[in-house]
């Protein structure tokens, strides 16, 4: 009998949150090299979690970090581990869209938790470690025992140590001090500060009844509360693990944490947060005690220390020298744990992931083959899939779209109108057209922070995620730029006769950058965004259903674009948009004279909305806010006054923004609803957002979760999964 790969249990997953600021120890430590091979103690982590049955490893960094932990741990990769990145940062266009004045500090380890959430399987545990401390072989094991075979209502677990023994000789620690129920799992957990050993050991009695007591431990809690603990307490030292339905908990209460105004040093600690769940009875967490393997460097004199542990430990035999060069490919040593997880799986799995974007300038000519200047979006469609070996695509949304199944052969039969799931059947049409074989289907599920009909193209990037989940999984490539203009063509079979923006700005975003698209031949450039440089975006609270109402009002100009070209006698809008200024003139002068109004105007639109996007980069590159913003101002009154496609609340959004001190403002996306962004620098953000609730969000009953963020210009679509990150290009 052959068992489904489905029917096994997906390997758990490690999130290593290496974002701390080091400052007691004086130096970056998170790559510190400490073994006798000059490994750091993240690599030990992650050797010692592959041999307990962990398949993937998600890093936690800042964004500063990035490129160097990147060259540090390419070996790693080169040995076959599946090792991604998330970004932890002060803002987040969900859950904290403007840091408090003066707060440098990051948000704390509750918080770098849920920055990895994108990044984590719906379906498959996951553990959480430090990448400055040492766990051991065993933790790791017990750890992935617990996931695995879960006692009855346990959906977390905390490994524990005895305290004394994760202190240092060097000065105070924080650690995460547990009380233990009648039940055997965690009663409370209390974040100690300061921790330190009150005085030295004492002897008691004599002769053969001598014994050697420990001091008590002494610290503070994070409100300052005195703490006196036995030597032998235990405690957290941050290995945690988890089933996914702990991130909605956590999301729940960082957002309480931000609402209550914490001060600029205050953190969103995991513990703290572990612990209030359970007495709140939200969840219950079983305790995994590990013996005394923990090490750390919390101080520079706590590296000697560690180095001669880890010295020994590879004397006998526990380590190699080089963790990863050569590298056995770390099978578990334990046949039973193997037993766990089964063996890796035979077809391939993984998360498609695809940014959203926001057109900067150049709305309505992507059609019209002139070049737009748009960024990939800070917020994500993800496809968390699992290729089967028959050719159907079975996929799960949330509550409000449901599921469905296709044969992948029959791709072309079309859901009923504005289903979502002819976006994904548009996605496989458009890699069979193009001659990709699909013997594989796929089984997932979808999620995503794009907000929907917004003018933000969540259905690009539904696309877009669709086709690299189905490539991953039939093992097939295609080129970012060949992708991008097959599935713009492919979009079209869902009815809306759109151009190739979304998708190429989707599958090639680069972070920081802007990027100018051209067409025919399609061509990215990326434009990086100054230092400073701010984009808020507003939604108007009307839904813009491009595949509903909007598909005929956008279709029409579409049309009416091609009609007034040809009537003009032109074929060719560059040709018009790159005219010198005075052919151009006459171009316009003749237009306006001989055709109909409506078309004089869409005319009119089109061939100066392609010059401001020239300009427009002009003024990016050279970091002239206020000319770009004064294009932005004056795209958007052509948007409404020669396209027609804005609204009311559009126009209001955009007066309210420049009334705050806004540079400039536009509605972006197709309009007729969705949203407008608004340009300014960093110091008038909070003013104009401010601006915003008072004066456009408050009269119609405030601001909705997704109806008003910062963006910030994101890295393109990629596929996370056992063999690591694979960009789309």
């Amino acid at each position: 009998m052959t068992v489904e790969a489905a029917d096994r249990p997906e390997r758990p997953a490690l999130v290593i949150l290496a974002a701390g600021q080091s400052t007691r120890f004086g130096r970056p430590k998170q790559l510190e090299p400490v073994g006798p091979g000059g490994g750091s103690l993240l690599e030990y982590a992650v050797y010692d979690a592959v041999r307990a049955g962990f398949g993937r490893f998600v890093l936690v960094v800042r964004e500063s970090q990035r490129d160097e932990f990147e060259t540090r741990l390419a070996p790693v990769r080169a040995a076959g581990i599946s090792l991604s990145f998330a970004r932890q940062r002060l803002a987040d266009a969900d859950l904290v869209p403007l840091p408090p004045p003066g707060r440098v500090r990051p948000w704390g380890t509750g918080f770098a938790v849920l920055s990895a959430a994108t990044s984590l399987s719906r379906r498959a545990p996951f553990a959480v470690c430090n990448a400055d401390d040492f766990y051991g072989r065993i933790a790791y094991e017990g750890l992935a025992h617990a996931l695995a075979a879960p006692p009855p209502g346990i959906r977390a677990f905390a490994v524990t140590y005895s305290l004394a023994d994760t202190l240092s000789a060097f000065g105070g620690v924080s650690r995460g001090l547990c009380e233990e129920g009648p039940d055997g799992t965690l009663l409370r957990m209390t974040e100690g500060l300061d921790l330190r050993l009150d005085g030295g050991a004492q002897r008691t009695g004599g002769g053969a009844d001598a014994a050697v007591v420990r001091p008590d431990v002494v610290g503070c809690t994070p409100s300052g509360a005195a703490i006196r603990v036995g030597a032998d307490s235990q405690a957290c030292m941050g290995l945690w693990g988890f089933f996914p339905d702990i991130l909605p908990l956590l999301e729940e209460r960082f957002r309480d944490f931000v609402a209550a105004s914490p001060g600029t040093e205050d953190e969103f600690y995991l513990s703290e947060t572990v612990s209030n769940l359970v007495v709140a009875e939200r969840t219950r967490c079983g305790l995994v005690p590990a013996g005394k393997g923990w090490k750390g460097v919390t101080f520079p004199g706590d590296h000697e220390g560690v180095a001669v542990w880890l010295r020994q430990l590879t004397e006998a035999g526990a380590y190699p020298v080089d963790l990863w060069t050569p590298y056995a490919h770390a099978k578990p040593v334990r046949s039973a744990q193997a037993s766990l997880f089964g063996p890796p799986q035979a077809l391939p799995s993984g998360v498609a992931t695809a940014p959203g974007r926001i057109n900067l300038i150049g709305e309505h000519i992507d059609y019209n083959g002139l070049p737009v200047l748009p960024m990939a979006l800070d917020r994500h469609v993800n496809v968390d899939f699992e290729a089967v070996a028959h050719s159907t695509v079975e996929l799960e949304g949330d509550s409000d779209h449901g599921s469905f199944a296709f044969r992948l052969e029959r791709a072309t039969e079309s859901a009923p109108q504005g289903h979502w799931s002819n976006y994904v059947r548009a996605a496989a049409r458009g890699l069979l057209d193009h001659g990709v074989e699909l013997k594989r289907g796929i089984r997932g599920t979808v999620t995503g922070t794009v907000p929907v009909a917004e003018g933000l193209s969540s259905s690009s990037a539904l696309v877009v995620a669709s086709a690299l989940a189905l490539l991953h999984a039939n093992e097939e490539q295609v080129e970012a730029l060949e992708l991008a203009a097959l599935l713009a063509r492919a979009e079209r079979h869902v009815g809306l006769q759109g151009g190739g923006m979304d998708q190429a700005a989707s599958l090639c975003g680069k972070e920081g950058h802007a990027l100018r698209i051209d067409f025919e031949p399609l061509r990215v450039t990326p434009a990086p965004v100054p230092e400073g440089w701010r984009w808020i975006v507003a939604s108007s609270l009307t839904r813009a259903e491009k595949a509903g109402a909007v598909r005929e009002l956008y279709n029409e100009r579409r049309a009416q674009c091609a009609e007034a070209l040809e009537r003009v006698g032109r074929t060719s809008w560059l040709e018009v948009m790159e005219a010198d200024q005075a052919e151009f003139a006459t171009v316009l002068a003749g237009a306006r004279k001989s055709l109909p109004l409506t078309l004089s105007r869409r005319f009119r639109h089109v061939a100066t909305e392609g010059r401001r996007v020239i300009e427009a980069e002009r003024a990016l590159r050279d970091g002239e806010m206020a000319s770009f913003g004064r294009l932005m101002n004056e795209s958007h009154a052509s948007l409404r006054d020669d396209f027609g496609v804005s609204t009311p609340a559009l126009d209001e959004i955009v007066g309210v923004a420049r009334d705050a001190g806004a540079a400039g403002a536009r509605l972006t996306g197709a309009g007729f609803g969705g949203c407008a962004v608004a340009l300014c620098g960093a110091n008038e953000a909070k003013a104009v957002i401010e601006a915003l609730i008072d004066r456009f969000y408050a009269p119609r009953g405030g601001v909705g979760r997704r109806a008003l963020f910062v963006a910030d210009a994101s890295d393109g679509a990629t596929v996370t999964s056992e063999g690591g990150v694979t960009c789309s290009d």
